[in-house]
């Protein structure tokens, strides 16, 4: 069987390869498509920001250096360069994440359409922004879990599990032990004490002092967290928070 490429062309880190396939007699001849996606490497740019890679030293999983939207790798647990973005659970990169965004207390119909406003939310919607049209959280933790470019994360990388995150934080124990702000900082994630911005103000709390990571895990009708000041912690919380995001690379 002989196979020749007939065409080849790259967009945005996807590759896309026309093939020409004939059998030895030449009885038939077919052509098709085959698309792989580019991963993302160390140094590569996603969504205008540079970001590098880091290998865990406890699970070999590679992780970008930073949180998304940080403009480096953070030098101190309160170094407001590392901050980065505030996202609400699930979303995409829709300038909502922003920490100036507009808000707006109009739910979001379309979970992968959400506009881009910071949705501040009520105990009418379970402080959620997206309530009636993924009340489960089912399409959005399958959307943080995408690993082809078209949710937050770049290609070959998604929203870590709580297990995961668990397995490089909390769940180490002896000199590697992670308690405090102080232990996510010296950690390789080098995690930042950012704060949140609140689910019905839309306001930036706790700058500096308390960290906040989402995980892609959901927790009925919440979405589970990791918190960390002067203790740390696994919580349960409103999707409309806007939170942190470290993306993991797909093994």
């Amino acid at each position: 069987m002989d196979f020749n490429i007939t065409s080849a062309y790259n967009i945005s880190k996807i590759v896309k390869i026309t093939l020409s396939v004939s059998d030895t007699e030449l009885n038939s001849t077919k052509s098709f498509d085959v698309t792989i996606a580019q991963v993302f490497r160390s140094g590569d740019t996603w969504k205008g920001k540079v970001y590098n890679t880091v290998t865990s030293p406890y699970t070999s999983k590679v992780w970008l250096d930073r949180n998304l939207g940080a403009l480096q790798v953070c030098t101190a647990f309160d170094d407001t360069n590392c901050y980065g973005e505030y996202f609400q659970w699930g979303r995409n990169c829709d300038g909502h994440q922003e920490s100036n965004s507009t808000t707006t207390s109009t739910q979001a119909t379309d979970v992968e359409n959400a506009g881009n406003y910071f949705i501040k939310s009520s105990s009418t919607y379970d402080y959620d922004w997206a309530k009636n049209a993924d009340s489960n959280g089912s399409i959005r933790s399958t959307a943080w879990s995408k690993t082809d470019g078209s949710s937050v994360c770049p290609v070959g990388f998604r929203v870590p599990t709580e297990a995961e995150l668990k397995a490089e934080t909390t769940g180490l124990s002896g000199n590697d032990k992670v308690e405090n702000r102080d232990d996510t900082f010296n950690n390789f994630l080098k995690l930042p004490s950012d704060g949140n911005r609140n689910d019905n103000e839309g306001s930036i709390n706790n700058l500096g002092s308390t960290g906040y990571l989402w995980s892609s895990s959901v927790d009925g009708s919440y979405s589970r967290f990791l918190r960390f000041n002067s203790s740390i912690g696994w919580f349960k919380v409103n999707r409309a928070y806007g939170f942190s995001v470290r993306c993991v690379g797909e093994e």
